[in-house]
């Protein structure tokens, strides 16, 4: 819900307000150009090797995607696990009734999920709710945590980010947070694509058991037009929210870039 009403770009109610002023004082939105750099360079992290660091947050994200739209659609969630080589599985017991079509939606919310994550955050911290947002995403992790993660390396790691975000948004300075949220914006924005675009390459094969063959058996479609749309959503989603943060100010980054070269 919190999300959804984000991206509406709606005013939150004045009670809404009020407990944000009382829980998260002092809260604001970060310059305009720290956004548009901390969306840079958690794309630049995404898009190189050291996105091996933290690569387990997008596979967090992607399956609470899963987790959270089956529970919107009269599912139940069970479990999520996460397992060392990013991939990861979510659990959730459907209902008697339940449709094809519902089935291939919670099939279909996972690679996106990141990407709109990624546009949320950009939306919040425009907003001026940069730690607010923070609290949340932690809090949401530690829900995950309690209630649906049950293997021990996804405890571990979503633990250790959980308490990271915890410590940051007590001890750092509320400017310093919104490009920290920024930054892994656009990092998870690069990730879901990476994800989507490894799952398009894998679709030319049946039996990979990805996404959109989940979705291709439930609909009785094609597997490879299927994975195509799937990467195209998950793509127009990301980069809506990288030129949401950056395209604004790309004027002042380009003209920082080019004194940088030229003082080099």
């Amino acid at each position: 819900m919190p999300i959804a009403y984000v991206l509406s770009g709606r005013e939150l109610p004045i009670f809404i307000v009020d407990l944000l002023d009382e829980y998260v004082p002092g809260d604001k939105a970060p310059s305009r150009e720290l956004v548009a750099w901390g969306v840079l360079a958690g794309a630049a992290v995404g898009a190189t090797p050291l996105h091996k660091l933290i690569r387990y947050l997008a596979t967090v994200v992607h399956e609470l995607g899963h987790a959270f739209t089956a529970g919107i659609l009269g599912g139940r969630p069970k479990h999520i696990t996460i397992s060392t080589d990013t991939s990861g599985l979510a659990m959730y017991a459907p209902p008697i009734h339940w449709d094809r079509f519902r089935a291939s939606i919670v099939s279909a919310a996972g690679y996106p999920a990141p990407a709109i994550a990624s546009l949320a955050a950009i939306e919040a911290i425009q907003s001026g709710h940069s730690k607010a947002w923070f609290f949340f995403s932690g809090g949401t992790l530690a829900v995950a945590i309690v209630a649906l993660i049950r293997n021990f390396w996804g405890v571990f790691w979503t633990a250790g980010a959980v308490g990271g975000s915890y410590y940051a948004a007590r001890e750092l300075p509320t400017e310093l947070l919104g490009g920290i949220v920024a930054a892994i914006a656009g990092f998870l924005a690069v990730e879901s694509f990476r994800h989507a675009f490894t799952q398009f390459s894998l679709s030319r094969i049946r039996g990979t058991h990805c996404d959109a063959e989940h979705i291709s058996m439930f609909l009785k479609l094609p597997l490879r037009p299927v994975a195509f749309l799937h990467l195209a959503a998950t793509t127009a989603i990301a980069a809506y929210a990288v030129r949401l943060g950056v395209e604004p100010h790309w004027d002042e980054v380009r003209s920082t870039v080019e004194d940088l070269i030229r003082t080099r």
